[in-house]
């Protein structure tokens, strides 16, 4: 719906274009201010209609073609999109960019034989485009062809010195390979070439928080939350670097909005289940934790928290099961057998403690 209702104004303008297309079905122009006046005023269907009724015109121009074609692309109507662009393709052979939004469109469809084949034609066409190159160096790390992702990310770098997605991306895949200080390197030229860009302030904080470096992370991680707010990711590892300095009261409420913006983060759920534990309010840790718990019920870390915040609470009857389960799922923790002993202890089991504690010795001394 739209974020304001529309006016009189508004809704006249509409009147007056219907009325437009109703004299005139072919009317180019005022079909496709439809489109858009109507997709304003919340009258999404509509919109869409109007817009299919838009590209069936035989004479349309180029401009409004592809300008239909941004429309179905930019509000996930791919399979409306595909007929444009290839229409476009044929009214313009020579240009690459048909074949490069082709190809993103099938990559979202999930035909990676298409979307590699429009990206190649891409290409062929415009080998000296940096974009082109970057695009489909995306599909490829996207489909796990990560060798040749890496390849179309350096060509990309190569056409054009200040390609900050290029940098990012390329970042992000040498990190994978374990080459962090390089990845580092390429994440701060990608700030450096485009510091509005929040993937690129977004992946130079986790490297820094990663290098124990957390006034960096925390620094980086608020410049990616102003550019984008709406990001979980962002105020989640913002939450993580401030709970490793210590700051626990501001890492709660980052992981608040976390939680906010995507109700099944669990690993926000778990680490603010940390920080109330950390503030002794072990009542709170529980409910998160059981939270997390319910996003991934067989997780023996989330399991083991729980027993432990229990255990702080003095209810050893209710920290045995969580305990239990996290050794039946890692019977190697070593830790979580020694708390068992504890709680069986509280609970006056003593001889089931005495076992526990017998095994956590032993998990202990093989660790």
């Amino acid at each position: 719906m739209p974020d304001q209702p529309p006016t009189r104004k508004d809704l006249r303008y509409e009147s007056q274009l219907k009325q437009r297309v109703k004299d005139n079905p072919r009317d180019q122009f005022a079909i496709y201010e439809l489109v858009h006046s109507l997709w304003s005023n919340g009258e999404r269907d509509e919109a869409v209609d109007y817009c299919r009724r838009l590209i069936e015109i035989p004479e349309i121009s180029g401009t409004l073609l592809e300008a239909a074609a941004k429309f179905f692309l930019d509000n996930k109507f791919l399979k409306d999109a595909v007929p444009c662009y290839q229409r476009l393709a044929s009214m313009h052979p020579e240009r690459a960019l048909s074949h490069f939004y082709l190809g993103r469109i099938y990559e979202q469809m999930g035909d990676v034989d298409r979307a590699t084949k429009e990206h190649q034609r891409a290409i062929e066409l415009e080998p000296e485009n940096a974009e082109c190159h970057y695009r489909f160096g995306v599909t490829l790390a996207r489909h796990n062809r990560f060798e040749e992702a890496e390849g179309c990310y350096r060509r990309a770098i190569d056409l054009d010195r200040a390609h900050s997605n290029a940098y990012t991306n390329l970042g992000y895949l040498l990190d994978l390979k374990g080459e962090g200080d390089t990845a580092l390197q390429l994440f701060r030229k990608a700030v450096q070439f485009n510091p509005q860009s929040a993937a690129a302030h977004f992946n130079l904080g986790a490297l820094y928080g990663d290098a124990g470096m957390h006034e960096r992370a925390i620094h980086e991680f608020e410049m990616a939350i102003e550019l984008d707010p709406r990001s979980a990711e962002g105020h989640y590892n913002l939450g993580l670097a401030l709970f490793e300095r210590g700051s626990i009261g501001d890492a709660i409420e980052s992981f608040k909005k976390a939680i906010k913006l995507d109700g099944r983060h669990k690993d926000a759920y778990l680490y603010l289940g940390l920080a109330y534990d950390k503030k002794g309010l072990y009542g709170k840790a529980v409910k998160s934790l059981q939270q997390a718990l319910h996003v991934d019920p067989e997780n023996p870390t989330i399991l083991y928290h729980i027993g432990l915040c229990y255990n702080r609470l003095d209810e050893p009857s209710k920290a045995i099961p969580p305990l239990k389960r996290a050794i039946e799922i890692n019977p190697d923790d070593g830790k979580a057998y020694y708390y068992l002993g504890v709680v069986y202890d509280k609970a006056g089991q003593v001889d089931k403690a005495q076992e526990n504690y017998r095994t956590a010795d032993l998990k202990f001394q093989k660790s």
